[in-house]
């Protein structure tokens, strides 16, 4: 480090904590998958299991942080260079108004996406515990109980 000019370093503690957080999380996840494998291989059902329900709903948001995770690790680690010795990040960075804009309407967008997907999934949710779904044809969803 002594024969990079200051200037010319990135943020070495937010690249080290963000890809130690990618690496942990990646390890985790693995780990989860390996377990139950294993648990399978030897006649444990643990898809019945809250532990083993919550595990897999947090399993969701956790591989999310993780590609978070590493994509702060790599674009941090990369500053204050796009191009190594080429183009400096605030060099390459745009001065145009209008993004504010486009960011924001991309942002309604999505939290709209987000809310239609919630209740969609808690209507069909509903529909399924009432036993109303039963009849439709659904790869999915739980089956009849045949007498």
């Amino acid at each position: 480090m002594d024969v990079v000019p200051e200037e010319d370093r990135p943020p070495v503690n937010v690249t080290h904590w963000a890809f130690q957080l990618m690496v942990a999380i990646g390890t985790a996840l693995a780990a989860f998958v390996l377990v139950h494998w294993l648990g399978r291989r030897r006649g444990r059902d643990w898809s019945r299991s809250r532990w083993f329900l919550r595990a897999a709903v947090a399993a969701g948001p956790l591989a999310a942080l993780a590609v978070e995770a590493g994509w702060v690790a790599t674009e941090v680690g990369r500053q204050p260079w796009v191009v190594h010795e080429v183009l400096r990040t605030a060099d390459a960075a745009s001065t145009s108004h209008g993004l504010w804009v486009t960011l924001v309407a991309i942002v309604v967008v999505y939290i709209g996406l987000t809310v239609a997907a919630v209740l969609v999934l808690r209507s069909m949710a509903r529909r399924w515990r009432d036993g109303e779904a039963l009849d439709l044809p659904t790869p999915y969803g739980p089956q009849a109980v045949r007498t």
